[in-house]
This record gives C-alpha cells, structure tokens and sequence, in this order.
C-alpha cells in the first residue's frame, strides 16, 4: 500500500515537472517571439526615420543649391543695373524681395534638414536650433551644450536622431506648453549621454495613445531606436520635465 502511494506521488510529481517544464518552455518560446517582434519593429522604424531624414536632405539640398542659385544669381544681375535703366526706390525694393526670399529659403532648408548636420556637427546644429527657435517664438531657451563634447559621444547616425529628439521637445514647449522658458541640459557618464528638457508650463496628461500627442510619441520612438531609456514627469500645472538617457557611441 506504501509502494502504492510511492509510486502516485512520483507520478504526480512527474507530472507537475512535466507541465512545469512546459510553462517554462512556452513562456520562453513567447519571450522570445516578442523580442524577434521587437527587434523588427525598431528596424522598421529605424528604416522610416532614416528615410524621412535621407528625404529632408534630398529635398533641402535641391532647394539649396537650384532655387537658391537663381536666387542668388538673380540678386547679382539686379545690383548691377544703372540707375537710368530702373528708378532707384523700385530697384532697391526687388532686391530687397530677393533677399527676403533668400532669407526664407535658408529657413525652409535648414528647417528640413539643418546644415550642420550635413557637416557631422552636432553641437552647432542645436545651438542653431536654440537661437532659430528663441528669435522666432520668444522662447527664452537655457542650455549648457558648450559644456559637453557631445559630438565625440556618439556617432552620426545618432546624432541625426538626437537633434530630432531636441527639436521635438523645443516645438512642442513652444505650441503646447504656454511655457516662457524651456530648459536644455547635458550631462555625461561613463556610459551614457543624459539630457534633461524642463518648461515652465501647464503640463499635460501623458497618454502615447492619443493622437494629439505625436509629438512625445515619436521622441521615444526615437529614443526607443537609440536604445535609450526616457522619463516623462508633468505635475499638472507645473510642467513638463524629459529625462532621456542614450548609451555612448564613439563619434564617428
């Protein structure tokens, strides 16, 4: 009777290892699926941004260098007309069109894909984010980029994401926020890049689902695609605060 319940309580046993086993077997085989699935949809949306980035730079080097050519050329054959061939006032005013169109042009291309990028030049390409935005909106924009190599960090595909990242946050302090100040810092460690973004504004209620929130929605994707790690803070009526954290690359 002993060897009876002996011999059930091993076969129970069994039997429990066996579905064990089998849990284990079926959570791995889904941990695994969602990694594969994971790793597909950063490529993916790796691929996309990349291509959005290629597309921007196709199209402001084609207005660049053809539209801002004629402009250019045109401004060139206007100065050099006499004053008997055209009244002086008129003539000032079209060169002043042109320049005005020039102007714009370089605003549009820079706004598409910003020139210090073309030059691997990250840091410059934020200052010249801060000193666009501060003299379009008002936005008083405080940053300590001078403080941090950042362009030995990391590398130049990189740096394209992360300029996205910074442009996304400061469009979005300026439409959304009603903030009149917007913080920018960067930090170093041994293994990372910290940067930390703070407003002054109402805040918001976070919801990636939503899709008036676009905006945060695609910096972490972005962020998701650098494999780094971001932290979203808004005390209702107290701002909004990004903690973003990339691993370091070495600048190539």
């Amino acid at each position: 009777m002993h060897q009876e319940y002996e011999e059930t309580y091993i076969f129970i046993l069994v039997i429990a290892f066996g579905v064990l086993f089998i849990l284990i077997l079926f959570c791995y085989l889904i941990y695994n699926q969602f990694q594969k699935n994971r790793k597909l949809f950063i490529e993916k949306l790796n691929a996309e941004y990349i291509g959005r980035a290629e597309e921007r730079k196709r199209i402001s080097k084609d207005l660049h260098d053809e539209f801002g050519a004629l402009l250019s050329t045109t401004k060139i054959y206007l100065s050099t007309l006499q004053k008997e061939n055209f009244e002086l006032d008129n003539l000032n005013k079209t060169m002043k069109s042109v320049s005005d169109g020039l102007d714009t042009l370089h605003k549009i291309t820079n706004d598409l894909y910003p020139s210090a990028l073309n030059k691997n030049n990250l840091k410059n390409g934020i200052k010249d984010l801060i000193f666009e935005y501060s003299e379009r909106s008002g936005l008083k924009i405080f940053s300590n980029i001078d403080e941090i190599d950042i362009d030995q960090l990391t590398d130049k595909t990189k740096k394209v994401q992360l300029y996205w990242i910074l442009k996304e946050i400061v469009i979005n302090t300026i439409k959304h926020s009603n903030s009149n100040t917007l913080e920018l810092l960067f930090l170093q460690t041994k293994d990372e890049i910290i940067i930390k973004t703070k407003d002054e504004g109402t805040g918001i209620l976070i919801n990636l689902e939503s899709t008036k929130r676009n905006g945060i929605t695609n910096i972490t994707n972005r962020v998701e695609i650098l494999n780094g790690i971001i932290e979203i803070i808004s005390p209702k009526g107290k701002g909004l605060e990004y903690l973003i954290k990339i691993p370091i690359s070495d600048g190539k």
